[in-house]
């Protein structure tokens, strides 16, 4: 299956962007549900913020934000990574992961590392970063609180442009 990025673009894609988020859950993220105004309250597309759509076949599958873009020199940039549930476990967290590694050492020659925050609990999502090419590199004691009030390990996971290289 192709599986494309395009960066979104605000205010044309807000509508989408609501929908996107609004009518799905996101057990892995500190709401489980967004609403419009917790959208609002987001960033997308600035200085510091770069958000892309995941499409797959002509549909938007997921969405990846770059965060941290304005200390990128000496700095690491994360990212927040949302696949529709209707179509994960199939591939396109991957496919999404190693894209913006991709993306992130090419776009930004000054770039050393990258890194990536996981709940302990995500256990997909420590697959994909492993198969990414990231290392676990620390773990954060009940520094995740999720929505239902319960603390979670935090995973910290990072990736060298070496890394990359080799």
């Amino acid at each position: 299956m192709q599986v494309d990025f395009r960066e979104v673009r605000i205010p044309d894609d807000h509508e989408q962007l609501a929908e996107f988020l609004c009518n799905d859950e996101w057990p892995f993220h500190g709401q489980r549900k967004l609403t419009s105004a917790d959208i609002a309250a987001m960033e997308f597309s600035t200085t510091n913020v770069a958000t892309f759509w995941v499409i797959a076949d002509g549909r938007a599958v997921g969405l990846v934000r770059l965060l941290d873009l304005a200390d990128i020199g000496d700095g690491a940039p994360l990212f927040d990574l949302r696949i529709g549930s209707a179509y994960r476990s199939r591939g396109f967290g991957l496919r999404a992961v190693r894209w913006l590694v991709d993306y992130l050492f090419t776009t930004y020659p000054e770039l050393h590392r990258t890194e990536a925050n996981t709940r302990h609990d995500n256990t997909a999502m420590q697959r994909i970063l492993t198969a990414a090419g990231f290392t676990q590199e620390g773990r954060l004691r009940d520094a995740w609180k999720s929505d239902d009030g319960k603390w979670c390990d935090t995973l910290i996971y990072g990736i060298l442009r070496s890394d990359v290289r080799n």
